[in-house]
């Protein structure tokens, strides 16, 4: 039988999605392979990650307004297309920096493929089976990391670090063919003229403050280019704000953020995915820096955290969701993502791997029921128009999260380590990625479930924190759902 749209859209995503964080993730692996290729030292061939990521930063704002002008179909494949033949030429690279301008230029399109993706998901699964969308994407964002470094490192080991990229061919070849054949255009508003300015303010912006957070922990957070690059992005990003709500057609829509469900959401995203990235970061360090194990072993003991994400998103959140609700979901994930992740802070210099594994595990069930809950209420009160400009916020925070809980757990790793502190550094770092969850325990309780009761299939009055027929808040919200 012939899959229904919504599975067709949602395995036509999923595909575009893998590609693009397999070689995000495939590529790190690649690194000491790529300098001694090369014969650059280490903090040159950064720039072949730091290079990707400041333009898939700066590609992101641009995307609803590109899937506005030539159709979020024809935006989808032309992404993936423009991501694929960068990778081409990624792979055929002679030198550092024409390796470094093609991973400039892949990183642009790869910036469009997520929001212009997600855009096309959300619009094609109704509120109440949105829970079973969240629930594939977030397997393939747990289990393509886990893939990549494997993938990489026998690429590297067996061929060369250029298959990195030439790997992308056939699965971006399956991407387009899915997408061509099986997506539909969809109407959408007109596009109007391209906001440059805000385009420029956002890309300067964006692009300061994740060098900023990049460059910190390895130059300093007080050296000059730290400090110029941050000065830089944070008056860009101001100005951005400023010019974007008073202008008739922001590239940009910030107006969003007026709503308060959106805007509780993406705070909360901001404290959990900067949570999420520390521990993934510290504990390599730890095992490989620290103890001197393998990066096998250390890529094992990270495994058990995406396989649990993967079976309870599959298994158990969405049931799960619509019985408690995202409400109660959320702040139970955040307090038991943050105790199991506290309980790294006691390793010693000999914990075993399997006691290490099993805490990755549990790690993993309290996150899978979080991101199936947090990717299922996103666009709750989006509408159908603006959920391209909600996913294009969305994004972009959720770079400035992972950079910012990256930079949070180098910053006071490496300050401990300089200071001769042992295991006691690491101790330290794994313990206030473990904090970083507090933020979102206690945003959580801002969540309504009156505002996502359509997620569930509950009627809003009948939401367990609806207000009562009769109150100021009922009274308001009823004028504002007429007006």
């Amino acid at each position: 039988m012939r899959p229904t749209y919504k599975t067709r859209v949602l395995v036509a995503y999923v595909v575009g999605v893998f590609i693009q964080i397999l070689d995000a993730t495939a590529v790190n692996v690649a690194l000491p392979a790529i300098g001694d290729d090369f014969g650059v030292r280490a903090n040159e061939v950064e720039w072949v990650v730091l290079g990707y990521l400041l333009s898939l930063a700066i590609g992101i704002p641009a995307a609803p307004w590109i899937a506005d002008r030539i159709g979020s179909k024809r935006a989808f494949i032309i992404a993936i297309a423009g991501f694929v033949a960068a990778s081409i030429l990624c792979g055929l690279a002679p030198s550092l920096a024409w390796l470094v301008a093609a991973r400039v230029l892949q990183g642009l399109p790869s910036g469009l493929i997520l929001p212009i993706g997600a855009a096309i998901l959300y619009r094609a699964f109704p509120q109440n089976e949105r829970a079973r969308a969240a629930s594939a994407v977030i397997g393939v964002a747990v289990v393509a990391p886990s893939i990549g470094p494997i993938l990489g490192g026998i690429l590297v080991d067996n061929l060369s670090w250029r298959w990195i990229f030439f790997i992308n061919l056939p699965i971006g070849i399956l991407a387009v063919t899915l997408a061509w054949a099986w997506l539909r255009e969809e109407d959408s508003d007109p596009a109007g003229h391209f906001d440059t300015t805000g385009f420029a303010l956002a890309a300067i912006g964006l692009a300061g403050v994740l060098y900023a957070l990049s460059s910190g922990p390895r130059e300093g957070w007080t050296s000059t280019i730290t400090v110029a690059a941050a000065v830089i992005g944070v008056i860009a990003l101001i100005a951005l704000v400023r010019f974007e709500l008073s202008t008739s057609s922001p590239l940009v829509d910030l107006r969003l953020l007026a709503d308060h469900h959106f805007r509780v959401i993406n705070l909360y995203a901001l404290s959990t995915y900067a949570a999420f990235i520390s521990l993934i970061y510290v504990l390599p360090i730890y095992l490989q820096g620290h103890r001197g194990l393998s990066a096998t072993a250390a890529g094992t003991t990270q495994a058990p955290q995406a396989i649990a994400i993967f079976l309870v998103s599959n298994l158990a959140a969405r049931r799960a969701f619509h019985r408690f609700g995202p409400r109660l979901l959320l702040r139970v994930g955040a307090v038991a993502a943050a105790l199991v992740s506290g309980t790294f802070a006691f390793v010693g210099d000999d914990t075993g791997l399997w006691l290490l594994r099993a805490g990755t595990f549990g790690r993993g069930l309290a996150m899978g029921f979080l991101f199936v809950s947090l990717q299922t209420v996103a666009y709750a009160t989006t509408s159908h128009a603006d959920t391209g400009r909600a996913v294009s916020i969305f994004t972009t925070q959720r770079q400035i999260a992972i950079a910012t809980g990256t930079a949070v757990a180098a910053t006071s790793l490496t300050a401990s380590l300089n200071a001769d502190l042992g295991l006691t550094a690491y101790r330290v770092a794994f313990g206030i990625g473990a904090l970083l969850f507090l933020p979102a325990f206690v945003i959580s309780f801002a969540v309504r479930e009156s505002e996502v009761a359509a997620t569930r299939d509950v009627p809003p009055n009948r939401a367990p924190n609806a207000p009562k027929p009769g109150s100021a808040a009922h009274t308001s919200e009823e004028g504002a759902g007429q007006s």
